[in-house]
């Protein structure tokens, strides 16, 4: 599996005839199956639809305020907020200013950034793993996946999310290989687009940096073991660069690209909010042991008579600064309890399981196609080469990173959906695998 340097892997995959063929086959099933969802909605303009678009009022709301000039609050008698950070009710501001008031339009718009989201896998599996094949087998994964395809329906933030995280990572992909340093600036304000989405990933252009340093150091220090030997690195005598310099340039443009949206809360809210003020709730409610940490459940139901009281009138900046401190007091009081009810999230980020109840269905079959993608991801890490090892670290990175991050709050399977692009590239190559040892086999099973 021999890679080449840049985005030639891209270029020569995308311009052969064959692999244009099928990836055009790809993409025109994954707009057939995206445009024949919204087509089959009965009340296009009644959102939200199901509970699981419970939260697309505090988004659309915000968006029509925008075009009123209320400004971003959720009505004229409100304080300005910041419980939802901005990139996605200006995204749903944008499609409203252009098209009307047109839910559908909106929709159309997530179909087309979801069917780009395809062809980034495929490019994110070419740049690593070098192989169109593999890269096709992803794509059409992702054509096919119907979390996605459910959730370019809603009026939720899952669909942009998904396509400027996996834009971001593939950027960040092709700037180690090209050793730009402005693609890395593009890479950080693509993370910077993705967190003023939604704030999942904030801090990891920083795990990135880290990272970096820790590769730096293995590297030079000649050693075959450490976070050298994770990454890929052969045995090395001497010094060589490091692209250090080109994460911080990735982390700078990150921070300015967020930077303007926490200078307006500074201002509006009276506090430096990177993010948004939901952090203090998410947390208190993610890992409240009496409730098991439910998504479903309130945070007003769950407070204590005495956080009511402190809460009662307190801006807005100030409810969030009290539950971050009860919430961080909560997980100290009882820390066992607390890392027990972390184990038990895992199965419900990634498999929508381990609520204590009888699981559907539709969850079962979640869970199975789930498992699967990540048991043949695991499958093919197992002997790459030491360069899809190196360039794997970011996508790895950004799903692991985030798993920890959604394992802190009140996890659930929707968090999981925009990792799965960065997995199927693996997945994919692990079906190949698999499929090339069943083949070999084979013969060797008939002769016996």
């Amino acid at each position: 599996m021999r890679l080449l340097p840049g985005c030639d892997l891209v270029i020569r995959a995308v311009t052969s005839m064959n692999t244009r063929a099928r990836l055009l086959v790809v993409l025109v099933l994954a707009v057939a199956i995206r445009l024949a969802a919204v087509l089959a909605i009965d009340n296009p303009q009644q959102v939200p639809r199901t509970p699981a678009e419970s939260d697309a009022s505090t988004y659309y709301i915000l968006a029509d305020h925008l075009l009123d000039g209320t400004g971003y609050r959720y009505a004229a008698d409100l304080a300005p907020t910041a419980k939802r950070t901005p990139g996605y009710p200006l995204f749903i501001a944008s499609a409203f200013k252009v098209f009307g008031r047109n839910f559908n339009a909106v929709r159309l718009i997530q179909c087309v950034l979801d069917v780009a989201t395809a062809y980034l896998v495929f490019a994110l599996a070419v740049l690593i793993l070098g192989s169109a094949g593999v890269g096709l087998l992803a794509a059409l994964g992702y054509a096919l996946y119907l979390p996605a395809v459910q959730s370019a329906t809603y009026i939720m933030t899952e669909t942009t999310y998904t396509f400027s995280l996996v834009l971001a990572v593939v950027i960040a992909v092709l700037a180690a290989r090209m050793r730009s340093y402005l693609l890395y600036a593009v890479s950080g304000i693509a993370f910077g687009i993705s967190v003023l989405i939604r704030p999942g990933v904030v801090l990891l252009p920083f795990v990135l940096l880290v990272v970096g340093v820790l590769a730096s150091l293995g590297r030079h220090s000649g050693l075959d073991r450490g976070i050298g030997r994770v990454l890929g690195e052969p045995r090395r005598r001497g010094f060589e660069r490091v692209p250090l310099l080109e994460f911080v340039i990735l982390c700078l443009a990150f921070a300015i690209t967020i930077l303007p949206w926490a200078a307006r809360n500074q201002r509006a809210l009276g506090r430096f909010i990177p993010t948004s003020t939901l952090v203090g709730a998410n947390l208190y409610k993610g890992n409240h042991i009496a409730t098991q940490g439910a998504y479903f459940w309130s945070t007003d139901s769950l407070l204590t008579a005495d956080l009511r009281a402190r809460m009662s009138g307190a801006p807005e900046a100030e409810q969030d600064r009290i539950l971050q401190a009860a919430a961080t007091r909560m997980i100290l009081a009882d820390k066992k309890a607390t890392a027990l009810l972390i184990m038990k999230k895992i199965p419900r980020l990634w498999l929508n399981l381990g609520y204590g109840r009888s699981p559907s269905k539709k969850s079962l079959a979640l869970a199975a196609a789930h498992m699967l993608l990540l048991v043949l991801g695991a499958f093919a890490l197992f002997g790459l080469p030491a360069d899809a090892r190196v360039l794997g670290v970011i996508p790895l990175t950004t799903v692991l990173f985030s798993t920890i991050m959604y394992l802190a709050v009140a996890a659930e399977v929707r968090f999981a959906f925009p990792l799965i692009p960065l997995v199927l590239p693996y997945s994919a190559l692990g079906l190949v695998n698999l499929g090339a040892r069943l083949r070999s086999a084979r013969p060797a099973e008939l002769g016996d």
